[in-house]
């Protein structure tokens, strides 16, 4: 779905992408998007009828996002970063504990906003050209890597918050800032050196960070 909506960028942006090449049509993208939407839901219902519910509601919000919200700026980069933090929530529902799996949520929803602020970087010359309002376009990609960083180091200063006030384990303290907070810094140095040259580079960094948080509250 999200590629359907994103044709026109893509030409510009990334024309390898299949939609954008012409390898597959558009309307065979957005039936292979609703196909497989609806059979998540269906497949979700066996878990329970609540996860099935979630799970219709972040269908919902992703083809808003795709359709709307993407070149809102801003907006899109909090829906991004609420279905990313809904999807450990989702699991947490399977589990006999769901709200322990708030605070990992948390952590993943501050770091995907981070990341999303930086990914405005990317794309800024074909998201100009397709009036997506990213604040790297609005506002210039100055203030783009400062709100990314105000973001990121956010997470920094909350990484030792579990350890110190909810007993978490020397296993998470130190997978979370060697494995958390050092991309983190890292991407950041990459971005204020060059922001658009380095900024594929830096939101892949920023994955690592991702991956890490969560084995660090598994370990924890």
């Amino acid at each position: 779905m999200n590629d359907y909506f994103d044709i026109s960028v893509d030409r510009v942006n990334k024309p390898w992408r299949p939609l954008a090449k012409g390898v597959v049509k558009p309307q065979e993208s957005l039936a292979l998007g609703f196909l497989l939407a609806t059979l998540g839901i269906l497949l979700s219902a066996f878990v329970s009828l609540f996860c099935a519910l979630v799970a219709a509601a972040a269908v919902f919000i992703l083809f808003l996002y795709s359709w709307r919200l993407k070149r809102s700026g801003l907006p899109g980069n909090l829906a991004v970063a609420f279905l990313s933090a809904l999807s450990i929530i989702y699991g947490g529902l399977a589990s006999p504990n769901p709200p322990a799996s708030l605070l990992p949520a948390l952590y993943a929803f501050v770091v995907i906003l981070g990341r999303e602020l930086a990914k405005g970087l990317e794309d800024v010359q074909g998201d100009a050209a397709a009036g997506i309002r990213t604040v790297a376009v609005v506002h210039g990609p100055r203030a783009a890597v400062l709100a990314s960083a105000a973001v990121l180091l956010t997470l920094v200063a909350m990484s030792p918050l579990p350890a110190l006030l909810l007993g978490y384990g020397p296993g998470y303290l130190a997978v979370a800032l060697l494995g958390v907070d050092m991309p983190v810094v890292y991407a950041l140095a990459l971005l204020a050196k060059a922001p658009l040259a380095n900024a594929w580079r830096a939101t892949r960094v920023l994955k690592i960070s991702l991956l890490m948080g969560l084995v660090a509250f598994l370990l924890g």
